[in-house]
């Protein structure tokens, strides 16, 4: 096998075949050996992958607007365990849309604990909120927790909100991972009367001027940025972005063409995507092996070690 070869034998024409797309037929789509070439599918993503996953971008509990084929811990653990996740960074559905923090984070901590060996609690920080300090002190002193996410556009406020720069001065002094979630649906899927935009990205580049020494990754942003924009806020500071809502053949190919490789990481998004897609983005990538490897966990472990390091 030479470098650019994966060691993971499955390409998106496989992925597609499984669900039904077997070519045209005079201008029809033919399904044929449909179940056949899904259980093959399934046999190739459950083989054991070659190195460990750490999903930097998991959620736990329910989607208000539908259900969802994860959406129950014990079937998310499960899930994760098949794909070869050996650690999954875990936020709350509920702190999307619940106004009582603490609450919030409490529940995840405890739900966290009861997979302890595999779910790494991400608690979440509503800086709109009154006493918003105090939730963030229990989340880092409390509970030690060294992730925290941010919603800003289903919380109401912008990046340039005085609280935004106050709670990254606070994360860059405690070294604490600040996950800024760019998006939770594509707006044409949600409902009519739940149209929530992207996060309005423009003034990160000046919060990274004034924090320089926070932490921060992009949660599904994919869509709503470039390449070149992602590069020059790397450049301005210390920004990861996950693999969630990457869309293309090749993909992988050419973020890391643009961007630094060491500043991308495995997420999956589940349960509001499928394991399987981000598995299948970068198993089919023509990355060298090492540089898969990196993403796969190894960029994720060496930015949690710094953390935890300070």
């Amino acid at each position: 096998m030479n470098g650019s070869e994966s060691p993971w034998r499955l390409d998106r024409r496989a992925f597609l075949v499984s669900a039904g797309i077997m070519g045209t037929t005079r201008g029809r789509v033919a399904f044929a050996r449909i179940p056949e070439e899904q259980d093959t599918l399934l046999e190739h993503l459950e083989q054991e992958p070659p190195w460990p996953l750490v999903d930097t971008n998991v959620s736990l509990f329910r989607w208000p607007f539908r259900r969802l084929p994860n959406d129950t811990t014990q079937k998310l653990v499960t899930t994760l365990r098949c794909y070869g996740v050996v650690e999954a960074w875990a936020g709350s559905l509920e702190g999307v849309f619940h106004a009582d923090m603490k609450g919030v984070n409490e529940r995840l901590m405890e739900e966290c604990a009861r997979w302890s060996d595999l779910l790494r609690p991400c608690g979440t920080i509503h800086p709109g909120l009154p006493d918003w300090e105090e939730d963030f002190r229990q989340c880092v002193d409390d509970w030690g927790m060294k992730v925290l996410r941010l919603f800003p556009n289903y919380h109401g406020y912008s990046l340039d909100r005085p609280e935004v720069e106050a709670v990254l001065l606070m994360a860059a002094k405690r070294r604490v991972l600040v996950q800024i979630v760019v998006e939770m649906e594509d707006p044409r899927t949600q409902p009519r009367l739940f149209r929530v935009p992207p996060v309005n990205l423009a003034p990160l580049e000046q919060l990274l001027k004034r924090v320089p020494d926070v932490t921060i990754m992009l949660l599904n942003g994919h869509r709503t940025y470039s390449p070149t924009q992602l590069r020059r806020w790397m450049e301005s500071g210390r920004v990861f972005v996950d693999l969630s809502m990457l869309e293309g053949v090749g993909g992988i190919e050419r973020l890391v063409g643009t961007v630094s490789a060491e500043r991308v990481c495995f997420g999956s998004f589940v349960p509001l995507f499928y394991f399987a897609a981000a598995r299948l983005k970068l198993a089919e990538s023509r990355l060298a092996p090492e540089v898969q490897q990196a993403i796969a966990s190894g960029n994720a472990r060496r930015l949690l070690e710094g953390l935890l390091a300070g």
